[in-house]
């Protein structure tokens, strides 16, 4: 691949490739799937927000567990259906790059340097010595993820873990969309249904060569944390894109039903399948439909909750929430409890806090970078965003 050239598989000359395996239909806006973005950032934030309230969750598998780790799967999916919807023909590897890029970093370090002066401010300077300062840069780096331990995966603000695994899949990303797009509907049908199957496997995998005695830590670093394994997601909401703008069939399940099945996977299987299973493969179906069907709704100019502009407006603002809640949360619950609030009471006061601060970010950070370093001209076209 050469970075420099529009998106192509370098085996084939542009001058052979027909017009039926390179035609991108005019991107329409997506407004529902940004609505949608905040409903899986709002389900991560009252999953850690619980979590705060009854700390003995941790650990137990609960539905609020469940909630939050399939929101992490809807993201991959949504991530990988809306690059595919929007690409343009005329990018190219770096162009795509410098802009996920200013998309992705500069929240990320801001939000990085903040976890890391709270660290030192609490009386941390040992956990950023010697290993821990290996850890902290790793995370910087979005490389952490990649190493089997907990030290580096849960370093610096731990919810940036899933960064890496994005960053991962926008690497890959000017390679997978040619070889997509030359996809017969048929091909695409096959391809969803092997991504589907190798998510099913990683935990019979996991199970019997990467974690067989069973423990908590190598079994969910490989199933959730690994970005390769979380790869066939991001290629599963690809296929979907592509499926639909090709006229593909799909099963044609409304939003409300493939939004209610992907929370009742969550509420009844966790009693009837191993935790490993609950990680991905349980809802990576329902999820995918969900998606499909949300963005039918403005394809076909249907009715949409998800379209209102206050909830567009939060689907905005969904990547930096999901970046600074965990922060937001932390600091005003361990402020309030340390004066003798009660755990819920803290929690209630401190929710209103999280949209404030990510407003803040994504006005003061997160819109200007984009403004300044998405294109390398005054001419800014809008981009649809998938964090």
């Amino acid at each position: 691949m050469n970075p420099g050239r529009p998106f192509e598989p370098p085996s084939q000359p542009r001058t052979q490739r027909t017009a039926k395996t390179t035609a991108r239909p005019a991107s329409a806006r997506l407004p529902s799937l940004t609505g949608l973005r905040f409903a899986a950032a709002g389900a991560v934030v009252y999953t850690h927000a619980r979590l705060l309230v009854s700390p003995h969750l941790v650990g137990t598998f609960g539905p609020e567990v469940w909630v939050s780790m399939s929101s992490v799967s809807l993201f991959f999916i949504l991530s990988g259906y809306l690059l595919t919807h929007s690409a343009r023909p005329t990018d190219t590897a770096w162009t795509f790059w410098r802009r996920r890029a200013a998309k992705i970093l500069p929240n990320h370090v801001f939000t990085w340097c903040v976890a890391v002066a709270v660290l030192v401010g609490a009386g941390g300077v040992a956990a950023i010595s010697g290993a821990g300062a290996a850890a902290l840069v790793a995370n910087l780096l979005l490389v952490n993820t990649w190493i089997p331990s907990s030290r580096f995966v849960f370093a610096g603000n731990p919810v940036s873990w899933s960064l890496a695994a994005e960053m991962f899949f926008y690497l890959l990303f000017p390679v997978l969309l040619p070889r997509v797009e030359r996809l017969s509907r048929r091909g695409l049908l096959i391809g969803s249904a092997m991504a589907i199957a190798v998510v099913w496997t990683w935990p019979v995998l996991c199970g019997f060569v990467i974690n067989p005695a069973g423990a908590f830590f190598p079994g969910y670093w490989f199933l959730y944390v690994l970005p390769v394994t979380r790869l066939p997601e991001f290629l599963l909401g690809m296929m979907v894109a592509r499926l639909s703008m090709t006229g593909g069939r799909l099963p044609r399940v409304g939003a409300v039903p493939a939004g209610l099945s992907a929370v009742g996977m969550v509420v009844f299987s966790g009693d009837h399948l191993s935790h490993t299973f609950m990680y991905a493969a349980v809802n990576v179906v329902p999820l995918a439909l969900l998606v499909h069907a949300t963005a039918r709704l403005d394809l076909e100019g249907k009715p949409s909750l998800l379209r209102a502009r206050p909830v567009v407006f939060l689907g905005e603002i969904s990547y930096a929430m999901y970046l600074v809640h965990a922060l937001v949360l932390t600091a005003a619950f361990v402020c309030l409890t340390d004066r003798g609030w009660s755990r819920g009471a803290a929690v209630v006061v401190a929710l209103p806090l999280v949209p404030l601060a990510s407003w803040l970010l994504y006005v003061t950070v997160e819109r200007p970078c984009m403004r300044q370093f998405a294109t390398a001209r005054r001419c800014h076209t809008r981009e649809p965003s998938n964090k």
